[in-house]
Order: structure tokens, then sequence, then C-alpha cells
């Protein structure tokens, strides 16, 4: 098996997804945003609006869905640190993947997963998985190299809220962590 299974999967399924720009969050409410699908190119304000839409679906149906979060370093918590006491706190369990290079906030309900030297480092994802809830953006970041001189940090990605997708992406963590991830529930089984 590849070490980038996240990676694998992810190129497999990204072309399933239409191209949407930017643009398209400023003109979507968070409950049109549980209806839609869609791959996309995004700056890291885009980023953390469609993440921020996710969260706020954890906060709104408390202790009902699971929640698994990169931040590809554990040091980009911090600005965020308040909203993520609230997410963990509304999670049923929260697992938060990312380089160790700062010291982790103590969060109720949270297991840390140290993903160094491994591909998901240049993935950001969040995923909230439960009875009723399902939504998934998975983004790998395009890197430096790749980018042109003075653009920002930007993520090629998806967002559904299909089930199936991710109990997918969730077993893929599982596999790639089976001792800290625990296989998720078949979507027929969630109640």
């Amino acid at each position: 098996m590849s070490n980038d299974v996240l990676g694998n999967f992810y190129h497999r399924i990204l072309p399933h997804y239409q191209p949407r720009a930017e643009a398209l969050l400023s003109n979507t409410t968070a409950n049109d945003l549980q209806k839609l699908t869609f791959r996309y190119i995004f700056t890291v304000d885009g980023m953390v609006t469609i993440s921020h839409m996710i969260e706020d679906l954890i906060i709104r149906n408390k202790r009902i869905a699971d929640a698994h979060v990169s931040f590809q370093y554990f040091s980009r918590i911090a600005p965020q640190l308040e909203r993520y006491q609230e997410v963990a706190r509304s999670s049923k369990k929260l697992w938060l993947y990312g380089v160790p290079d700062a010291e982790l906030p103590e969060l109720t309900n949270t297991t840390y997963i140290n993903t160094q030297n491994t591909p998901l480092e240049h993935y950001w994802y969040v995923i909230a998985y439960g009875a009723g809830i399902s939504a998934t953006l998975l983004a790998e970041e395009i890197t430096p190299a790749n980018r042109m001189p003075g653009e920002p940090r930007i993520y090629e990605g998806f967002y559904t809220f299909e089930v199936d997708t991710a109990f997918q992406v969730l077993t893929v963590l599982h596999q790639l962590f089976p001792k800290e991830v625990p296989s998720p529930i078949i979507p027929e089984m969630l109640a």
C-alpha cells in the first residue's frame, strides 16, 4: 500500500466534482452550502470560510457528529483556539491532525495526531460525520514551488455533504492511523 493513501484517494475523486471559484462563498448561505458539492482553488480566507461553516454545523448540532480537522501545523490552532474549544465541546469526539510545531492546547474530548513526515502535512481537511450530518472539506496545498511569485497560500480541493465520501475519507484516516482513529460506522448504521 502506498504511504500516500489519502493523496491517491484525493486525486482519484477530485475530477468527479464541478469546479467553482471563491466568489461562490460570498453568494452562498450555510444552508445552501449543505446542498452543494464542488471542487475549487481557494485562498486561506476561502478555506477558513468553508471550515467555519462545517464547524458551525457541528456547534449547532451538539454531540451528534465526530469531527476530524487538519491544521497542517498545530501552531495554526492558536488563532482559532476559542472556536475550537467550542468545537471540542460540541463534537462527539474531535481529532486534530498536524505537525507538532507548537505546544498543544488542552481541549476536552480531543485526540491529537502527529502527521509530521507524512503526506498529510500538505492537506487541509474538516470533516463532520454523524447521524444526519455529513460534510467534507478536503484540499491539498499548492506548494510554493508550483505557485506564482508572491502568490498567497492556495489550496485545490473539494467540498461535499455526501455521507459516502465522508465515510471513505474517514476510512482512509483509520487505515493511516489505526490506533488513534477508529474505523467509521457505516453510513447505514448512523443513528
